[in-house]
């Protein structure tokens, strides 16, 4: 007998009595597009989980307690490992459909799907050095004591040079050539 087949079929830790049934089904899926022309086009192809249905019987002294465990797998989302004429690991129980009849006395007809169940692993890297961390703090807030408005030019702090600009403009009627002071004009500036 070739290594790793036995004569029994065993689902987890369950013997099974006998199985009558074994259907493999490997599928992919296949992405259409439709393109301008009116044809599909297929670009992209992904393989589907493996699954396998199997029909049986279950029967003796133990019949009942099997059939427990099996719905148990089920229920707990055990992963568990199909062996029969192939062997499959990783798998899940997705279905289990029982038949109690009269043609089977302490026992049940079964029909059983498996999935297979592919996990995502994470990847782990190890750093073998760390760069510096880099501040990214703003600088702290400092006091900048009491702020006054500042004025515009048309509003100044220097009373002189008011009087000095407005006496000009006074002065600039179209007088002298120059464009500043008439002959004749004085310029009387109050102090501040």
């Amino acid at each position: 007998m070739p290594r790793g087949i036995t004569p029994v079929a065993v689902l987890g830790d369950v013997l099974l009595s006998a199985v009558t049934s074994e259907t493999v089904t490997h599928s992919s899926e296949v992405t259409d597009k439709a393109v301008e022309d009116g044809q599909d086009i297929a670009d992209h192809m992904k393989e589907k989980p493996d699954t396998v249905s199997i029909s049986g019987v279950i029967v003796g002294e133990n019949a009942w307690t099997a059939l427990a465990r099996i719905r148990q797998m089920r229920n707990q989302r055990e992963l568990v490992t199909y062996t029969n004429r192939n062997i499959f690991t990783s798998m899940a129980i997705t279905n289990i459909n029982t038949d109690h009849d009269k043609t089977i006395a302490g026992g049940c007809k079964f029909n059983i799907t498996l999935k297979h169940v592919r996990r995502a692993v994470p990847s782990v890297v190890q750093l073998t050095s760390v760069l510096p961390a880099v501040a990214t703090k703003a600088a702290p807030s400092q006091n900048a004591g009491t702020q006054q408005p500042r004025r515009t030019n048309k509003q100044s702090n220097n009373k002189a040079s008011d009087l000095r600009l407005a006496a000009a403009s006074r002065g600039f009627r179209g007088g002298s050539v120059g464009g500043g002071l008439g002959l004749g004009e004085q310029i009387s500036i109050v102090g501040d």
